[in-house]
């Protein structure tokens, strides 16, 4: 019988049970405010991921210019807090 961390207990239960891209994504909507700051989660409507892509849906014409220009600072910031490469691309809607 093989010992495991609680982390790794956990991310062994999440790979066998397939939720492991639904906890991320919700891990992320939970953070974007921590991430991205209360500005721009407060001109955020929602956050979908949907096989690696992340949908940021504003109304906010000037927000989702300025997160167009960071994509892959915001991708790589984004995969660092979770501590893997989940997102792949970023679509701004």
């Amino acid at each position: 019988m093989a010992l495991y961390s609680m982390k790794e207990a956990l991310d062994k239960m999440l790979e066998q049970s397939h939720w492991k891209e639904r906890y991320l994504a919700e891990k992320i909507k939970l953070d974007w405010g921590k991430l991205m700051g209360k500005t721009i989660e407060k001109y955020t409507n929602d956050l979908v991921i949907k096989d690696g892509i992340l949908y940021i849906f504003t109304t906010t014409a000037s927000l989702k210019n300025e997160l167009s220009y960071n994509k892959a600072l915001l991708i790589e910031k984004i995969n660092q807090q979770l501590g893997e490469p989940f997102v792949k691309d970023v679509k701004l809607a």
